[in-house]
């Protein structure tokens, strides 16, 4: 399995970690616009008519690399329920955290097993539990990772030894979260389908008339092409309105990027836990 160099990564976060998916963006937007424009100018015989489906062409990179990280951070986040069985058996037959993190990058999920390989590279080389959490936050990006990390370093910080029944807990509500979400997605999924082929069909009924030489002189008068600018502004606005209405709103990720819990919250805490645990 590669070996990830996540200190390095650390370091370049934030700078050039970006630049390169950007720039093939713009690439791949770029010369999706010039086929689209010449397929369109070929087939239409019109500069002006193939300009929108031109335009169209140029968003299919930027729409599609988006729907793939959504995807795949979805199923990331779909993981978490079995990470969590894989925390509480490890933590239950004896394993210190560090080493049931370690061993989840060998019998966790198949998915997750690449981040977690970079939790044992910095364990191993660092020990800096902070490193890790964050490491985590950092590759999932969601709330759910941030929930379980800020449990995790509680339970560190404090020696809670209720760990495994509250993360049995954060883990049932977690599949009762998803299962929800999953019923929602279904159900705005044919909606959000039906809106996108309602916004196309105008204009595969003009890429239709536009075989008709009168239809292309009605779009070259002043009049037609304030229609066809119009048809193009109502278009965007009822496509974003449309993607507005049909996401799925995240929960805000309150915990952040970076453990929220330091030694001096565990302090005051760890006196009032010993105190429980000797009146038990």
């Amino acid at each position: 399995m590669k070996k990830l160099n996540v200190q390095k990564r650390f370091r370049e976060h934030g700078t050039n970690k970006l630049e390169p998916g950007l720039k093939k963006d713009i690439q791949q937007t770029v010369l999706f616009f010039l086929v689209g424009f010449l397929v369109a100018k070929t087939v239409i015989g019109s500069a002006l008519l193939a300009l929108p489906f031109a335009a169209a062409s140029g968003y299919l990179p930027l729409f599609f690399t988006q729907r793939k990280k959504e995807k795949d951070q979805l199923a990331l986040a779909l993981l978490w329920p079995e990470i969590i069985d894989h925390l509480i058996s490890g933590l239950r037959s004896g394993l210190s955290l560090a080493e049931t993190l370690i061993q989840l990058s060998v019998r966790g999920p198949e998915k997750s097993r690449e981040i977690f390989l970079g939790c044992e590279e910095l364990l191993r080389s660092r020990g800096d539990f902070l490193a890790v959490f964050t490491h985590i936050k950092e590759e999932f990006s969601d709330h759910i990772a941030d929930q379980v990390c800020e449990v995790l370093d509680f339970a560190r910080l404090s020696g809670s030894r209720d760990i495994t029944t509250t993360l049995r807990t954060l883990g049932d509500h977690i599949r009762a979260d998803i299962a929800i979400k999953s019923e929602i997605r279904a159900k705005h999924g044919w909606i959000k389908n039906s809106a996108v082929i309602a916004t196309l069909a105008p204009w595969i009924l003009l890429l239709i008339l536009s075989a008709q030489p009168m239809t292309i002189r009605a779009f070259s008068t002043g009049t037609g092409i304030l229609v066809l600018i119009l048809g193009i502004l109502l278009s965007v606005g009822a496509f974003l309105w449309m993607a507005k209405v049909g996401k799925i709103e995240e929960p805000p990720r309150i915990f952040g990027a970076k453990p929220v819990l330091r030694d001096s919250l565990a302090s005051q805490v760890q006196p009032v836990l010993n105190s429980q645990q000797g009146t038990e």
